[in-house]
């Protein structure tokens, strides 16, 4: 009797770099954004201008994590930090966030850009990995060619 073949389709052998690459980039450029926006004169409100200060680090954090890998830990990382960005952008937006209210500025728009962009790339980084991962680990179907087996 015969095994039947396991159909598992490796990502492309750069895909998981490119992807990985892009997240970082998408991150690194989030966290920018919400730097400059401190310097301008965030910095001076009170519970906005620190949050947007962690911001700015925690994504060179992570942005530069990316470059390098893209494990559970790193993806987790990066997921968390920019669905928080994206959340408290919507949030402070629209119905405000700690007494501060800014509508929809070209800055919150490219931030939100940049936030769902990462999302998308850290995920399709962490999903070409884990398929890489899978087509290595499934064995090779066995072709016996003897009558009688």
């Amino acid at each position: 009797m015969s095994r039947s073949a396991v159909n598992v389709w490796p990502a492309p052998k750069g895909a998981v770099t490119a992807a990985r690459l892009v997240a970082a980039a998408l991150v690194l450029a989030g966290g920018f954004i919400h730097l400059r926006l401190w310097a301008g004169g965030y910095r001076a409100l009170p519970a906005i201008g620190p949050l947007f200060l962690a911001n700015a680090v925690a994504s060179a954090v992570v942005g530069i994590g990316l470059v390098f890998t893209v494990g559970r830990a790193m993806v987790t990382a990066g997921l968390a930090l920019s669905l928080g960005a994206m959340a408290a952008l919507i949030t402070g937006s629209t119905v405000g966030l700690f007494g501060f209210s800014e509508g929809w500025s070209p800055s919150m728009l490219q931030t939100l850009a940049a936030e769902l962009g990462a999302i998308v790339a850290i995920g399709a980084a962490f999903t070409a990995r884990q398929m890489r991962i899978r087509a290595a680990l499934v064995p090779l179907p066995v072709r016996s060619d003897r009558k009688g087996s």
